[in-house]
């Protein structure tokens, strides 16, 4: 051992791989735990032999000039600290150590690594188990899904029974608020971020649904404009029962002895608040007491209740729905 590494004899008994690198990335120490971690000799990693014993994919020339570089401080230490490293064993194992490094003031690299390699397996272990409850939650709601799909279908075949047009009406409305249910546990299977579905696209979709219901019998357009956001199941499925029964309203009852029409929804992050706005350009607002109670007009007032939000009514040249809102949401860049 030299006078260099003699100075450096106190880091032997550390519980941990220590070694010391000079100016040209020669090793001039390695303590005793070396012999426990990874199986060698102190003395074996001396010189270049840590660089060859312990290098893969030939980059040990690399390696080393990296230690030199950062020894006589040419190469900043920072992105060195806490780094892991995967290294081989004498005995053909592999060893995940954690690293961090200093400079001495007499020019020697430091390197302190810890054996992290159980660390490693249990966050490998808890990957695979979130990923198969994620998997399990995926399945879940795909099935419920395909069992909603299946009260829709069995509606369905039930219409062509049904002569009570009141009856039918009733029917009908369930089958789109099931629908609007469906699509959500459809986006939450197809998601990556099973926390949040991305409401924009839901929107869109469940906008295609209800036109590709009404709109044949009307030559009504419908405009959809949303932000990127991402809001829980929850909140997803409030506000899609809550568009669900204005939009579905409006192409039943905004356009009544007109041939043409146009339903605007647009969805809006105000900063500290969400604001929906569902409009119309028909004959606005029908003075019918028995129209302004009916049952999806309170279904739509206690969803907005529950989502403590405030809906304004205007009909001015058609009719307007403002719907004000806070939602814990997510931004969405590739969801």
């Amino acid at each position: 051992m030299t006078e260099s590494a003699n100075s450096f004899a106190i880091l032997d008994n550390i519980n941990a791989i220590v070694l010391v690198a000079d100016a040209r990335g020669n090793i001039i120490f390695a303590n005793k735990a070396i012999k426990h971690i990874l199986g060698y000799d102190p003395e074996e990693v001396l010189g270049n032999g840590w660089w060859e014993l312990t290098s893969h994919e030939n980059n040990a020339g690399a390696r080393k000039a990296k230690t030199a570089a950062m020894a006589v401080g040419t190469d900043n230490l920072k992105d060195r600290h806490l780094f892991e490293h995967l290294l081989p064993t004498k005995d053909g194992r592999e060893v995940w150590t954690q690293w961090t490094n200093t400079r001495t003031a007499e020019g020697f690299l430091v390197g302190i690594a810890q054996d992290i390699t159980e660390k490693k397996k249990l966050e490998k272990k808890l990957i695979r188990k979130n990923r198969e409850k994620e998997l399990l939650l995926q399945e879940i709601h795909h099935r419920v899904k395909n069992n909603l799909q299946i009260i829709i279908s069995l509606l369905n075949l039930q219409f062509n029974n049904i002569t009570n047009k009141q009856v039918l009406e009733a029917l009908s409305n369930v089958k789109d608020r099931i629908n609007s249910m469906a699509l959500i546990h459809t986006k939450l299977y197809q998601s990556k971020n099973l926390a949040y579905i991305n409401f924009g696209e839901y929107l869109m979709e469940l906008a295609d649904s209800i036109a590709a219901s009404y709109s044949p019998n009307y030559n009504i357009n419908c405009l959809v404009a949303s932000s990127q956001v991402g809001f829980n199941i929850d909140l997803s499925t409030s506000l899609g029962l809550i568009i669900t029964e204005l939009l579905t309203n409006a192409y039943k009852h905004a356009f009544k002895g007109r041939e043409k029409g146009q339903i605007q929804i647009e969805l809006t992050n105000t900063g500290n608040s969400y604001q929906l706005i569902i409009a119309d350009d028909g004959i606005g607002l029908i003075n019918d007491k028995k129209n302004s109670q009916s049952l999806g007009l309170e279904i739509v007032k206690a969803l907005i209740e529950q989502i403590d939000g405030s809906l304004t009514t205007t009909s001015n040249n058609g009719l307007k729905y403002l719907i004000i809102f806070e939602g814990k949401s997510n931004l969405l860049a590739d969801n």
